[in-house]
């Protein structure tokens, strides 16, 4: 055999490992997990093309993030269970919440309006819950006494304009932040505000935020696997499948395919190889490939072909299939159907397909 080729990305160039289980993603912004933050923050800018607008303000830091710059983490320290006679959920259930009262390993966030100058509302600029992607539901509250709770947010009966906040302009409130499972919330808000002298509203523009609740599930389908490392509207050519952040050999297709981490280049733990292996006394080439088992809308097309840029055949000889490093993928080894002394010459490739949703 003259010449081994394995076009697309299975070449042993360069590749990432993939992030841990529960972790922190790895990503180029903040991803916010302990402290304070007043997250939404209403900003008002006369000048802007819409005076008002959705932050998370870092206060100590005198950041103003974008929302689809940021990751919110509630990790699992955050998670309890639910007693009997909550309006949270049934007794025994686990709940993850981000309290009221500062925890200085949890995050501590705020509804900010106090940076809006006085003078320029003719009451106070509300923020409204428009729309929930996640697992489970999502509660906001303050607890009012024993047994006493004033609830702004719950999902569990779906959202009317009832969801929401009515700050003062120049307040600043502290709540309880609520998740009944584990997963990706983008929790989506608009600012509404009437100004002194004016009879219709001025709205935002409307901002998703983003919350990590630890551990993650394995995505199940690019959209999510996506979303685990990027808000929405992050840079969206980062965040296609032909998108490549880390520029290694990889792009998100196949990092997504291949358990690999799109914003890390370090590590070769799941890449795929060609090899040769030996069965009844003739050594045959091999690809082997790690598949990641959740992905719901994945399949893998490994193809030979004895002369380019045609000709090519489907290869279904398993070699092997292993166990990886977790329970969410596996090795697999397909092998080649003609032993190398037969032939001349062979060129292989290794595609994942995006199945249609």
């Amino acid at each position: 055999m003259r010449s081994c080729l394995l076009s697309c990305v299975a070449a042993l160039l360069c590749a990432v490992r993939a992030t841990a289980q529960g972790s922190l993603p790895s990503t180029n912004f903040p991803v916010l997990s302990r402290e304070h933050t007043d997250s939404p923050c209403v900003l008002y800018d006369s000048a802007a093309s819409s005076p008002l607008s959705l932050v998370a303000w870092q206060r100590d830091a005198g950041l103003d993030l974008p929302t689809n710059q940021v990751i919110f983490i509630v990790k699992t320290q955050a998670m309890l269970t639910l007693p009997a006679g909550t309006p949270f959920g049934d007794a025994g259930q686990p709940f993850w919440i981000l309290p009221q009262a500062q925890n200085p390993n949890l995050l501590y966030l705020g509804i900010n309006v106090e940076r809006i100058p006085g003078g320029i509302f003719s009451g106070p600029v509300s923020i409204q819950l428009k729309r929930l992607e996640g697992p489970g539901y999502f509660m906001v509250w303050q607890a009012t006494g024993p047994g006493q709770f004033n609830i702004r947010i719950n999902t569990r009966d779906g959202i009317s304009a009832s969801d929401g906040f009515q700050p003062l302009v120049g307040g600043h409130e502290h709540y309880n932040w609520g998740f009944s499972t584990t997963g990706v919330y983008c929790v989506t808000y608009q600012a509404v505000g009437r100004r002194i002298g004016e009879t219709t509203n001025i709205t935002s523009l409307e901002s998703t935020f983003v919350f990590h609740v630890l551990p993650l599930p394995p995505p199940t389908n690019f959209a999510t696997w996506a979303k685990s490392y990027w808000p929405p509207g992050f840079n969206p050519p980062t965040t296609f499948t032909n998108g490549n952040p880390d520029g290694d050999a990889f792009d998100n297709l196949r990092e997504y395919a291949f358990h690999l981490s799109p914003t890390n280049t370090t590590g070769l733990s799941n890449a795929p190889l060609f090899a040769f292996v030996n069965t009844n006394n003739q050594r045959y080439a091999t690809l082997t490939f790690t598949r990641y088992l959740p992905a719901r809308d994945l399949r893998y097309e490994a193809q030979v072909s004895g002369a380019l840029p045609g000709g090519w055949i489907t290869l279904t000889n398993t070699h092997s299939v292993t166990p990886g490093e977790t329970n969410t993928v596996e090795r697999v080894t397909l092998r080649d159907f003609l032993p190398a002394s037969n032939t001349a010459q062979r060129f292989y490739r290794l595609r994942p397909i995006l199945l249609p949703p």
